[in-house]
Formats: structure tokens, sequence, C-alpha cells
């Protein structure tokens, strides 16, 4: 009788062989429409994108991460991996606003590593992982609007909305390429901690899409 139990127990068990990739998103638009992309791959690998409906801070996406991680994977006997996708979107216009994102960004890794998620951080803004398919750079990026007009050069009239996946795809391994080279040049000049609103530019986008491909 006590192995039928367990047996039972086994059964009642969600059985999904495949690995369960969970990409929950700050962005409404571009990080969405631009990770659902990856779905249509022929890969034994099940995906699922988040939004995050409230996008207020970013104890409301680690919230929005655990409540998916609830929804896909508990009850299941899958394998996952849970990233939060992020900007650092500082507003310089208003004093000390540096120092506290730093310090908002420092407690928001913690709680992630804490729950097993992953951080997948752009500063300023997502739209660099695009830029990095077509050029590298090192300058510093005020904001999310400069960072626009860069990628307008290669990608005229972009907007938020746009389904660009089909222009980057064949650009992909450049991209990686050029965020591992990002990455490592930060090293260089000293930078230890990558979660920090000094490292500017800086995407690890490019981690998450390694995964997915």
């Amino acid at each position: 009788m006590a192995r039928a139990i367990r047996e039972e127990k086994r059964g009642s068990r969600k059985r999904n062989t495949h690995p369960v990739v969970i990409i929950v998103c700050e962005g409404a638009k571009t990080e969405p429409i631009y990770f659902n992309h990856f779905k249509k791959r022929d890969k034994p690998l099940r995906i699922e994108v988040v939004k995050d409906a409230a996008g207020e801070s970013y104890r409301a996406l680690i919230k929005a991460a655990i409540g998916a991680k609830e929804k896909y994977v508990n009850g299941t006997e899958s394998n996952w991996a849970v990233w939060c996708v992020s900007d650092v979107d500082v507003d310089h216009n208003t004093p000390d606003n540096q120092s506290l994102r730093s310090s908002q960004l420092k407690a928001y890794a913690k709680e992630a590593t804490q729950n097993g998620f992953r951080v997948a951080l752009s500063n300023p803004c997502f739209e660099l992982w695009f830029l990095l398919h077509f050029t590298y750079t090192t300058g510093h990026v005020r904001d999310c609007d400069t960072l626009i007009e860069k990628l307008s050069k290669y990608i005229p009239k972009y907007k938020k909305d746009s389904g660009i996946y089909n222009l980057l795809a064949d650009k992909q391994c450049n991209a990686i390429s050029n965020g591992k080279k990002l990455e490592n040049y930060h090293q260089e000049q000293g930078k230890s901690d990558m979660i920090d609103v000094s490292v500017n530019p800086y995407t690890n986008v490019w981690e998450l899409v390694e995964a997915l491909i």
C-alpha cells in the first residue's frame, strides 16, 4: 500500500521533460516582442515570456518572477531557469538618483540570487543589445533617448513596439561577441561588479540569448 501511495504521488507531478526558461520582462513591448521570437526555434526547450504588469520597481519584477515560477515550474519535474530582464534607466535630472539607483540594483541582484534567478541588465536600456548587433561601443550613453538615436542610424524610424528580430537574426553572433567584449572592457577598467550605474554602457543580455540558442 505504501508503495502504491508513493507511486500515486509521483504520478501526480506534471511530467515535462523539456527544460523551462522563464523570461520576466520589465518592459511591456520591446523585450517581450523580441524574446517571443525564440519560441519559434526548433529546440527541446519551453520558453515562457512574462510581462511585468506592475513595472513600478525592481521588487515588483522579482515578485512577478516568483509568481511565474510558481505557475510554470512548481509541481513539475522540469529543469528551469528564470531570467529577470531590466534596465538601469537613471534619471540624471534628479539629485542623488545615481547613488539611489545603484543601491536599488544591489538589493535587486541579491534578491534575484536568493530566489535562484538570473538578471539580464542593460545600462542604460535594452536597446543597447540591439545596437551591439551593428557596432561595438564603449562610450558612455546618458539615457535611452540617446541610445535610440544611435540605433536609428542602423534602424531608421525605430520604435519600441517595432518587431525587429528578423533584422537582427543574422547578426546575433556579432552581438554576443560584442557583449562579451564590452564586459571584458569594463573588467579591464577595474569594474568587478557589473550591477552598478557606473558601468555604462553595459548589457549581459548576450548570456540569456546564448542560453536560448
